[in-house]
């Protein structure tokens, strides 16, 4: 690659950055200040007190989150693998496999964690 081609990432990245970070920045300066008032801050779940801490959450969603990462992400990397198989390294076409391997044992166990949650 050329030093064309580094430049035209790093100033797509110095872009996308600029671009989140103005956005974010204009919506602090013209939001209205609010005062923070207990209950207005509260959590709400059909008038019932809250239970637990808020981050107990996490754990809930974790078996989808294994389930995402292999559908999507590895998905959109095997459909590009795919591209270019032929012209990669047998040593690189053997770690794509264990990459598509792994996604798939890691949907397994998140599919298995959502449904014996469901029990």
């Amino acid at each position: 690659m050329a030093l064309y081609d580094y430049l035209a990432v790093l100033f797509f990245s110095a872009f996308a950055i600029f671009i989140g970070g103005s956005f974010i920045l204009a919506s602090k300066m013209i939001g209205k200040s609010r005062t923070t008032n207990e209950i207005k801050s509260s959590p709400y779940e059909s008038a019932e007190h809250s239970v637990g801490r808020s981050r107990d959450i996490d754990t809930e969603y974790m078996p989808f989150f294994m389930i995402f990462l292999p559908f999507e992400v590895v998905g959109v990397v095997m459909l590009l693998w795919g591209i270019g198989a032929k012209q990669m390294p047998y040593a690189a076409n053997i770690e794509m496999l264990g990459v598509l391997l792994s996604a798939a044992l890691l949907s397994v166990l998140g599919y298995k964690l959502i449904t014996d949650g469901r029990r």
